[in-house]
């Protein structure tokens, strides 16, 4: 059985020793011996209670923990909705899930994690309606403290051992770090779940998908950059994306065409200045091998996708397990490019629009049902392909889509930590964050019953 429980301070007793108080009713149905001592186990930290018994009219709903409970637990001292069930006589409350971020240390507190704060609060918030406990840490603070949301702002302390990391980091250094790799094998050892290991990069998502027939033919031709490629390419096609192999959120991206008999560059994040043109191809080269140097860049084909104003357009359709580990489209979204921009990303100035409305501008209504259907059904083949091949728990992918004037959807990337940035029409709970605490909290339940804690949730094989 599973209920949900609120978790209220005991106010009037100041024992040293954890005290619960809990209803003989609510333990019977979680089939739980009546007796003066309960073993709870909060997320991954245990604690060994002294029962009373509770008369509260909701008893049912309710169980009391006294000061020295919520110490051991390692939870702020304020009422707590979390699920309760149980397994081999031990009371199991949670989920806990642990956002894994950067975080910015200074005086305002506002400033702490910016660029995923109000998701932060915002699963935060969903979870206590829906019965869960959220909070945020980094590298460095984790697993001894973080910061919980007390209903005002963000307040740091200790923290409960989680059942299940959410991995927000955005420093893919970070990732690739030895120390990071160690940390994961560490987690893997205790059982605890790392939900969203690590970025995908560009080319192998795309090595991966173009090993399914039906899917190859929506890819764009996509190679790792070097000098020699990049020559053959541009006589080849006359215009292609130059993208960091392991890039997010519109940065570091080229666009090269030729033009009139000239080389063009535009760029996102090497210069002040767009737009650059050469006379010849090697000087073009120059440049781009200045900027690149050693990183890992892939080379792109182009694919003249749909505008409107001149402004570039691209669908990201958002996809999520559900409790049943079932891939579904949570939300869909246009993405405009903003003025004189030649990416839509909305961290570099674009904004979103309803894909609906966007596709009717340019097709008609059946074509545009058409295109909108087979979207959908291109993304969840992808992310279906990416779990199952791609090592770690994915449950949480981002496609990005661009439609040609021929109504053709083609598959330009994916990303496994989609951007958290909303605007003032998301509703309050958006879908992403109810359906990543809806999973989050069905991996809880299955490992709360199994016999064999050491099973790993890490290979996705459920």
């Amino acid at each position: 059985m599973m209920y949900q429980v609120m978790i209220h301070p005991l106010l009037s007793l100041t024992d040293e020793h954890p005290i619960i108080e809990i209803s003989d009713e609510l333990l019977v149905n979680l089939n739980i011996p009546l007796k003066d001592k309960i073993t709870i186990q909060l997320g991954n930290e245990t604690i060994i209670a002294n029962r009373k018994k509770s008369n509260l009219m909701n008893s049912k709903e309710t169980i009391l923990f006294n000061q020295a409970c919520f110490q051991k637990a390692k939870i702020p001292f304020l009422p707590l909705k979390l699920q309760a069930t149980s397994h081999e006589q031990i009371l199991l409350l949670g989920p806990v899930i642990a956002i894994i971020t950067e975080i910015k240390k200074k005086p305002n507190l506002e400033n702490l994690f910016p660029t995923i704060r109000s998701f932060c609060q915002e699963l935060h918030e969903y979870s206590q309606q829906n019965g869960g406990l959220v909070y945020v840490s980094n590298l460095t603070r984790f697993p001894q403290s973080g910061f919980h949301f007390d209903g005002e702002q963000w307040v740091e302390g200790e923290v409960p051992k989680c059942n299940i990391i959410y991995n927000r980091i955005h420093n893919r250094l970070i990732e690739n770090k030895l120390g990071f790799q160690n940390l994961k094998q560490l987690w893997k050892d205790n059982h605890i779940l790392l939900f969203n290991d690590s970025f995908l990069s560009k080319k192998h998502v795309f090595d991966i998908l173009k090993k399914k027939k039906n899917l190859q033919t929506f890819l764009p031709d996509t190679v790792i950059f070097s000098e020699a490629m990049l020559f053959k390419w541009i006589s080849t096609h006359s215009d292609v994306y130059i993208k960091p192999n392991m890039g997010s959120q519109g940065r570091f991206i080229i666009h090269f065409f030729i033009k009139d008999g000239q080389f063009y560059i535009e760029q996102t994040s090497f210069s002040d200045q767009l737009q650059h043109s050469f006379s010849t191809l090697k000087d073009a080269s120059e440049l781009l091998k200045k900027w690149i140097g050693k990183r890992d860049f892939i080379i792109q084909q182009t694919i003249p996708f749909i505008k409107i104003n001149n402004q570039k357009i691209d669908f990201r359709i958002l996809c999520h397990k559900n409790s049943q580990h079932q891939w579904t489209v949570t939300s869909t979204v246009a993405r405009l490019s903003a003025e004189n921009h030649f990416v839509s990303n909305i961290a570099q100035g674009g904004f979103i629009s309803r894909p609906e409305s966007i596709l009717l501008s340019i097709f008609n209504p059946k074509k545009t049902e058409q295109i909108f259907h087979l979207m959908r059904e291109l993304a969840l083949e992808s992310v279906n392909t990416l779990s199952n091949e791609a090592n770690g728990l994915i449950g949480e992918l981002g496609v990005d889509i661009g439609v040609d004037m021929d109504g053709k959807p083609w598959l330009i990337e994916v990303n496994s930590k989609p951007s958290k940035l909303r605007d003032d029409s998301n509703p309050r709970f958006r879908p992403s964050t109810k359906a990543i605490f809806q999973y989050c909290k069905a991996l809880w339940i299955e490992r709360s019953h199994l016999n064999d804690q050491s099973r790993n949730f890490n290979d996705d094989t459920i």
